[in-house]
């Protein structure tokens, strides 16, 4: 699938157990990368929900076809739960290649963020499959200016930010994508800010129809479409 969805480009491809990966190619990132599509090689960075391989197996052609062009080394953030795992099964495809991969490996534990390019970032929030994983959410961060300092001359703004015990912006979160990776359906905080108030929400349901049950799912700490 390629759609532009409120007005941000997906190339998203999933099929439950074989290989699941959502790229936004404006922002060069992927969301998993279950099969290297030709929208996922060119993204910078991958985040990683989890570590199962329909989720990551695409990962040795990314690395081995991205140093073959030539392309800048990439990164992959990862719930810090495994990242020694990660940093091993890279240094083994680089055994396997003889020569090693120059990729960045970034641990984010739950509730931490990965800064991303022109004021994004990829935040975790919580969800429940039974192994280390996180769902992520690209936010746009902006700073805008305290309303008690609206009106005031542009000069003395400047000569405010020299002081460094004043506050005068605050920050504000847009969550743009939320992307689940496997989870429960009562895994999801549905409540949470990055989940609740994204654009655009990837709930990842690997059972659609009758072939299998609720119940079914959730022995594996899957979703089910009829929930």
């Amino acid at each position: 699938m390629e759609r532009r969805i409120q007005d941000i480009l997906f190339n998203a491809r999933s099929l439950g157990g074989i290989g699941t990966v959502v790229s936004l190619p404006e922002f060069s990132v992927s969301v998993d990368i279950g099969v290297c599509t030709p929208a996922a090689l060119r993204t910078e960075t991958i985040l990683l929900t989890h570590g199962h391989a329909d989720h990551l197996s695409g990962l040795a052609t990314w690395l081995g076809v991205r140093r073959l062009y030539g392309m800048r080394p990439g990164r992959i953030a990862v719930p810090a739960g495994i990242a020694d795992p990660i940093r091993k099964l890279v240094e083994v495809l680089g055994d396997l290649q003889r020569r090693p991969y120059d990729v960045a490996i970034c641990p984010v534990e739950a509730g931490g963020e990965c800064v991303l390019a022109n004021g994004l970032v990829a935040r975790t929030f919580a969800v429940d499959h039974g192994v280390p994983g996180v769902g992520w959410a690209i936010v746009r961060r902006t700073a805008k200016l305290r309303p008690e300092f609206h009106g005031l001359p542009g000069a003395r703004i400047a000569e405010m930010r020299l002081d460094a015990s004043l506050d005068l912006f605050q920050t504000r979160d847009e969550s743009l994508v939320a992307v689940t990776g496997d989870t429960t359906a009562d895994g999801l905080d549905v409540d949470d800010p990055l989940v609740a108030d994204a654009r655009v929400l990837f709930v990842e349901s690997t059972f659609v129809d009758d072939r299998r049950t609720v119940e079914h799912a959730r022995l594996g700490r899957h979703a089910h479409l009829d929930e």
